[in-house]
């Protein structure tokens, strides 16, 4: 399953992703000084332009893709001049293993590659994360023309999931090019898997286990690890029978929920699972006095008790923070860190 060894340091913080900053040197930068000890990620600037949406970022070279910035909307039109062509030539780069073919653009992931320039020289940092969108929150999300769906389209649901299986790979080498020796994380973002199971979804847990270990698998081809982070209550259960390394949960609003799959979180466990409790909520919570005590102290009461801070552990916030003030969204990350290095030090 794990590619790697993390660490024998068994707690490491690290962020999901988007953050507010309009200026990417300063967004990076702020990484770097907190988290150069830990695991540092590319953030999601997602306040300077739409096309830094999670749904749109991921989204270029699509065949069909249509991308209206001014009325920020996003769609598939299978009815565009070309379109079938476009299919075919994506199915081709993707049978000759064309990585360039999926490339993230520049004007799509600023901070990504603000990072890559930033680490180049940059040493004693032994963990990057990155992230991409999940394909079944993709499919959700993203409709035809008509209004529907495109995971209710097959010839789209399985080209999209490659793609972005495709683009998870470029990802991890563009990184491995600047610095070879990173141990490489890459985290799915699948927040639609909180209506799996619910009558406005009509999909199979095989097949959503499916497409998510497809691009796990494209993950692990590339000798990096896979997570998945879901920022609201779903079927646990669900996403722990795919073949994730790391399940990132919002454990300030849902811990309960985890709580309630004790054997599959054991099966999780012995097969080498890492959880990634997002315990810092990312609003303006934060702030109060005595947030820090009562983080630390659910963590070690309810981990403790319940057997889950066994393997490997990571504390992130509860979800991105690409919404709030980027004073506030410090904040948020900072105290993230805390959480991290005072459980070290407590020697949990």
């Amino acid at each position: 399953m794990k590619t790697f060894p993390i660490s024998t340091q068994k707690f490491l913080a690290t962020g999901v992703g988007s953050l507010p900053h309009l200026d990417k040197t300063q967004g990076c930068q702020f990484i770097l000084d907190n988290f150069k000890d830990d695991i540092i990620f590319w953030p999601q600037l997602v306040k300077r332009s739409f096309l830094e949406n999670m749904y749109v970022q991921f989204s270029s070279g699509l065949p069909g893709v249509v991308i209206d910035e001014k009325s920020q909307r996003i769609y598939i039109d299978t009815e565009k001049p070309g379109f079938l062509n476009k299919m075919e030539e994506t199915l081709k780069a993707y049978s000759d293993n064309d990585l360039n073919y999926f490339c993230i653009c520049q004007e799509y992931a600023c901070g990504f590659f603000e990072m890559l320039k930033n680490i180049k020289d940059l040493n004693g940092i032994n963990y990057f994360k990155g992230q991409t969108i999940g394909p079944i929150s993709f499919g959700l999300t993203i409709k035809d023309q008509n209004s529907r769906p495109v995971i209710y389209n097959k010839d789209l649901q399985e080209i999209l999931t490659e793609t972005l299986a495709m683009k998870a790979r470029w990802q991890i080498r563009k990184i491995k090019n600047q610095k070879s020796k990173l141990k490489i994380i890459i985290f799915i973002d699948e927040p639609y898997l909180v209506s799996i199971g619910s009558s406005y979804v009509s999909l199979k847990r095989e097949e959503v286990v499916s497409r998510i270990d497809e691009v796990v698998a494209a993950i692990h081809q590339e000798n990096a690890l896979a997570g998945i982070h879901c920022c609201g209550n779903t079927d646990w259960g669900l996403i722990m029978q795919t073949q994730i390394d790391i399940l990132n949960f919002d454990a300030y609003n849902f811990l309960d929920t985890i709580l309630l799959y004790p054997k599959e979180l054991e099966s999780f466990f012995k097969r080498g699972g890492i959880l990634a409790w997002g315990i810092v909520p990312n609003s303006d919570v934060v702030n109060e006095k005595s947030l820090k005590d009562l983080l630390l102290d659910k963590i070690l009461k309810v981990g403790c008790e319940k057997d889950m801070l066994k393997n490997q552990v990571i504390i992130t916030p509860s979800c991105g923070c690409g919404t709030l003030n980027v004073e506030l969204a410090e904040d948020v990350h900072k105290l993230t860190v805390d959480i991290a290095h005072e459980l070290n030090d407590k020697k949990v």
